[in-house]
Order: structure tokens, then sequence, then C-alpha cells
């Protein structure tokens, strides 16, 4: 059975990187001034991009260089991870799955050895992501998700690409999900007389 390994996030990760969709989770959590736990209520994505590499993010002119970066870095570390070779052929195909580079393996797991094995990385999509909290605080970073080969693309690059963005989309509806039912409860919590603002707010 493939042994996915979910390592927690790097430790110098700046802003963009920690906004991502596999970090982020379907709500983000600060203590406001009352005591209570504050929520993500509203959350939109832009349409994101594919890159093939992060000299062809930084060409494009989108993102500065270190958002390439940390865009890049991140979708490492999202790709699957499996101890043998053996295991990640299993499931992603005969010939899909590689040993990382010392790039990808510090990207990864914050160590540049290691013995794992992952499907070959084909590139990445970069996209914006805005969100608010339950006190009106907004946020601004991107989001991303890696491309990469397994039996079903057979390192197609548009096949690739077309199932990365299938992804970002189930993860994108799950966090819209759960910013409504947010906004829901906090509308509920606050009593009568708040149902119009929270109507009218931002993403709404």
């Amino acid at each position: 059975m493939a042994n996915h390994d979910q390592t927690p996030h790097l430790p110098r990760r700046k802003r963009s990187a920690r906004l991502s969709l596999a970090m982020m989770g379907a709500s983000a959590f600060g203590l406001t001034a009352c005591g209570q736990p504050e929520q993500t209520t509203d959350v939109s994505f832009d349409s994101p991009r594919s890159y093939q590499s992060v000299d062809e993010c930084v060409a494009a002119d989108v993102y500065t260089q270190s958002a390439c970066e940390e865009a890049y870095e991140a979708s490492v570390k999202e790709v699957p991870r499996f101890n043998t070779l053996e295991a990640c052929e299993a499931e992603h195909g005969e010939g899909a799955c590689v040993a990382p580079t010392e790039e990808q393996s510090q990207a990864a797991t914050g160590s540049s050895s290691g013995s794992w094995f992952m499907p070959a990385m084909m590139g990445y999509m970069v996209g914006n992501m805005m969100s608010r909290s339950s006190s009106g605080a907004a946020s601004r970073g991107v989001y991303q998700e890696p491309v990469y080969r397994n039996r079903q693309n057979q390192g197609n690059w548009n096949t690739a690409t077309n199932q990365a963005s299938q992804r970002v989309n189930q993860r994108q509806q799950t966090m819209r999900t759960s910013a409504m039912q947010n906004r829901q409860a906090a509308t509920q919590r606050s009593g009568f007389g708040s149902r119009s603002s929270a109507r009218g707010g931002w993403g709404s």
C-alpha cells in the first residue's frame, strides 16, 4: 500500500506560501479581541496559470520571482511521496515515478538527503486567492497545484494540467463551502439584524 508522507510545512515559509490550498485547510483560525475563534467567511480565486518551470513562471511576468519560487516549493510538497519505487509505480503507472532531485527533496522535506520516490513532476499551476475573516480582515495570497505524471495522463502536458485543474476546483469548492458555513454560523451567533450585512459582504 502506498505510503503518503504528510510532512508538516517548512519552517521558513512566507505569507503567500502559507496561504496554499493544501496547507490552509478548510478555515483559518485566529483569536479575536473577545477570545472567540476567527474563521474565514469569504474566499475567492482567479483562474490558475500553468508553468513547466520556475523560469517560465518568472518570464511570464505575472508573479514575482519569489512568488514563483515559493509556489514551486509548495507544489513539490503536495506531490505524493512513496517509500519505494514499486509502491509509487503501483499507483501512478510503470515509468511514471522518479527519485527527487536534491532541490525537490529540500523543498519537500527540508533535507536534501533521503530515500523516497514521487511521480515525475512536470510543472505547476499558480493562481491568486483572496479571503476575508469573520472580523472583516482581508488576506491576499497565492495558491498552487503540482502537475505530475501518472498512468492516466502518460506524461501528456495538456492532460496532466487538466487533471491538476480538476484537483484545484475540488479544493476550491471545499473551501467555498466551508466559508459559507462559517458565514452562516457567524450570522446566527450575531443574532437578528445582521443578516442583511452578511448577505451584502465581501465576495457575496
